[in-house]
């Protein structure tokens, strides 16, 4: 069976870096999704608002694994999991920490569905992930095309707001980069939703441009105003203002063609701020 792991580094010397520990995983059998979930498939690590935690989402096997960071050898040792929706393939997470509440949403790419956890801490205990629902990336009873995978999921740095990518969907559009040109270009969607910081329920709140196609990833600025949208499949980044009060994105106010060639489109744009 195919494998994924799971590595952890020593930075302490930028220029040398050390191979701490590195995990291997397999499957026994196939998941739900067998084209796409033969193998485990580990697609993300992200430290939990403590600082004590690091989520991993493995969309091969439907699960989200959960390391306790350590200031030993290895640097992270596995401690448990948290079971995903089958066959939904959680690919993405992010924290979202209001006062003394804390919730955490997975963006599952074969499902195109959004799930949101509670998180509850006790001592130094592993935290207890309850699962507080599961809807469309576009919102409760929400669809998408055939083929559509959704990608990228952020929240914003008030905390009030989160943010998903999705590919494949091509249903909107945008003017075109070269003024001469009146020619419209497709574009598949950021959207976005307010959370509740008490329940960490989720209400759409916008279906916006992300800039062309295949959104793989994108981030936003620290004051939230900006955000930074890789369009894979366009050899494009584009930034794209925000309104932090309402969370609404607005026009695209830089763009930059990128990584010309096959298969050689961006797959991430981040700030450096």
């Amino acid at each position: 069976s195919d494998t994924s792991s799971f590595g952890t580094f020593d930075v302490s010397n930028p220029s040398d870096l050390k191979l701490l520990a590195q995990t291997n995983y397999t499957l026994s059998a196939p998941g739900t999704v067998p084209d796409r979930q033969d193998a485990p498939h580990l697609h993300d690590a992200v430290v939990d608002p403590t600082g004590k935690f690091i989520l991993v989402p493995d969309l091969g096997a439907d699960l989200i694994r959960v390391y306790s960071v350590d200031s030993g050898t290895t640097g992270a040792s596995a401690v448990g999991s948290v079971k995903a929706v089958a066959g939904s393939g959680p690919r993405h997470v992010a924290f979202a920490k209001a006062g003394n509440k804390t919730f955490l949403y997975s963006t599952n790419e074969l499902s195109n569905t959004i799930t949101g956890y509670s998180v509850a801490y006790k001592g130094d205990a592993i935290p207890e992930f309850t699962s507080l629902f599961t809807f469309s990336t576009h919102g409760p009873g929400g669809s998408v095309p055939a083929g559509t995978k959704s990608a990228e999921i952020e929240v914003s740095p008030d905390q009030k707001f989160l943010i998903v990518s999705s590919r494949g969907e091509g249903l909107l559009s945008i003017p075109n980069f070269d003024k001469a040109n009146s020619t419209a270009l497709r574009s598949d969607p950021l959207v976005s939703f307010a959370i509740n910081g008490e329940t960490g329920t989720l209400t759409h709140v916008q279906t916006a441009p992300a800039g062309g196609m295949n959104p793989r990833g994108f981030s936003l600025n620290k004051k939230g105003t900006l955000v930074a949208s890789a369009l894979q499949d366009d050899n494009r980044v584009v930034i794209i203002e925000r309104d932090v009060k309402t969370g609404l994105l607005g026009k695209i106010v830089a763009f930059a063609t990128v990584g010309v060639g096959a298969n050689n489109g961006p797959n991430y744009a981040l700030f450096s701020e």
